[in-house]
């Protein structure tokens, strides 16, 4: 054999040898990535954990569910505590989602956009002759207007929660705005108003020629294999259901199992989910409209729906686009009912999405966000910053101020001769003041579902929603408004006496 022949032999060997070695450590390079990868995932899940069970006790939340998703996986789902008839809640435990459903309704309509059947800025009477505002500028709300909550339709110009009988159809919810005029010109402010959903419903119905219920099982929730999915009209159906216990209202931070009040919520809050459907949807909502095999939108569609409306509004399509505290986009959506609670959180440049459902409702002392906050921060390894005290603290505070207020009114009430001193020797006037101001908190509880309506962005509830909303504050003003009325009226009736 050629030296030469040898060289290259040995030489190819070496190769053989080199390659091999390399792929061996490229190989126990990338198992030991994969295991820190793991390791790190298994200690986020767990801080998660531990949080999501300490903000639970904190705030005495009967049950929820929580599912978190990485790009195409589900990396953690669980239920925790018990629904109302005492069954420990799982991942697949049944939970109204509320307003969640406004991303569902939105996609529908963009599923009939991408098939050439809606066009986004035609006017929706082209499609629902029906729908005939009283204000001529009705004419001009678009389907986009309508998706991003600007066609002018406000809760002022058209309460729709203080509906009573509330409508029994998609078709009945359009035929009640024929006496609605508009509080701005459509596409020029956002106005958050759940009948925008109910027309883009409608829509779906007259266009698809489905039933609206029958479109999302049949083009959203079975190609995303939510199996346990559905959609109601109205919470009448939530309450008779036999799939759902009771949500929850707070009494002093203790929660109580109740029915939900009669609402319509076909459109804009319909939806009956669980943890692990929603992580299918949020699969699908980070992967550019697409789940397993199966594209329920294009990339493009995603994108329009969660893009911001124009530079001063921050609504997308169903969506509310915002940042994290890192600067990178968040994309989010809360859900309210009375007696049920949901948010869903997406942060699209790191590929999370998160979801939490609870069987309790909203309430002023519960912040529901810390919850999916913190989960958020915990992912991108930041603190959390977690309350120590919770609303129960907050609820305990609420009972002593009570027992304080009836202590000072039944001894004020009960030194009425000092009252009366003093009513002698100071000027008129000023004793009318006092009494005036003593009747502040009678005034607080008649104003305050407009007071609600101004620092809550316009939204209009009935005095139903407002008590299980805030019972103890209600019930402080209404003690405290009672006995004023009484010690008042008791010293005008002394001052008549004196006059005598």
């Amino acid at each position: 054999m050629e030296a030469k022949s040898v060289k290259n032999i040995i030489g190819q060997i070496l190769i053989k040898k080199y390659l091999i070695t390399l792929t061996t450590i490229m190989i126990l390079f990338g198992s030991f990535n994969g295991e820190e990868a793991s390791a790190q995932t298994s200690k986020k899940v767990y801080e998660i954990d531990q949080f999501i069970q300490s903000m639970m006790e904190k705030n005495n939340i009967p049950g929820a569910s929580v599912a978190i998703t990485h790009k195409d996986k589900v990396i953690f789902s669980k239920g925790y505590g018990q629904t109302a008839d005492k069954i420990p809640v799982t991942s697949d435990t049944p939970f109204p989602i509320a307003s969640l459903s406004k991303s569902f309704t939105a996609l529908a309509v963009m599923q009939l956009v991408e098939d050439g059947r809606v066009n986004l800025d035609t006017p929706v009477v082209n499609y629902i002759s029906s729908l005939n505002l009283h204000d001529k500028r009705g004419s001009k709300i678009t389907v986009r207007h309508l998706l991003n909550q600007t066609s002018g339709l406000t809760d002022r110009v058209n309460p729709d929660m203080t509906l009573n009988p509330q409508p029994n159809s998609l078709k009945a919810a359009i035929d009640r705005l024929k006496n609605v005029d508009l509080a701005s010109e459509p596409g020029q402010k956002y106005h958050y108003h759940n009948p925008n959903y109910q027309i883009l419903a409608r829509l779906v119905e007259v266009v698809s020629k489905e039933k609206f219920s029958d479109y999302l099982t049949n083009h959203i929730f079975k190609p995303l294999d939510m199996k346990h999915t559905y959609n109601v009209t109205n919470t009448n159906e939530l309450n008779k259901s036999d799939k759902l216990s009771s949500g929850h209202f707070f009494l002093f931070g203790k929660p109580v199992a109740v029915n939900e009040p009669e609402w319509f919520i076909d459109g804009p809050a319909g939806i009956v989910s669980t943890a692990d459907d929603m992580a299918n949807w949020l699969i699908s909502q980070q992967n550019g409209g697409m789940y397993k095999n199966n594209q329920i939108l294009s990339s493009s569609g995603i994108q329009i729906m969660q893009t911001s409306a124009s530079s001063e509004i921050s609504y997308g399509m169903g969506w509310n686009i915002g940042e994290t505290e890192d600067g990178k986009k968040q994309v989010q959506h809360s859900g309210i009912l009375w007696t049920y609670k949901a948010k869903e959180v997406l942060l699209p440049e790191d590929g999370y999405g998160v979801v939490m459902l609870f069987n309790s409702g909203l309430n002023t002392f519960v912040d529901y966000s810390s919850f999916t906050n913190g989960i958020t921060k915990l992912l991108a390894n930041h603190p959390t910053e977690e309350s120590f005290w919770g609303s129960q603290f907050l609820e305990i505070g609420m009972i002593v101020l009570i027992a304080l207020s009836i202590i000072l009114e039944i001894r004020n009430f009960l030194h009425i001769e000092n009252w009366e001193r003093k009513y002698k020797k100071r000027p008129k006037w000023r004793s009318f003041f006092y009494l005036i101001v003593r009747l502040i908190p009678f005034f607080l509880l008649i104003l305050i579902p407009s007071i609600i309506t101004f620092i809550g962005g316009g939204r209009v509830l009935n005095m139903k929603g407002i008590l299980m909303t805030m019972p103890s504050i209600i019930i402080w003003l209404g003690i405290v408004s009672i006995m004023s009325l009484i010690i008042v009226i008791s010293r005008m009736i002394r001052i008549l006496q004196m006059k005598k």
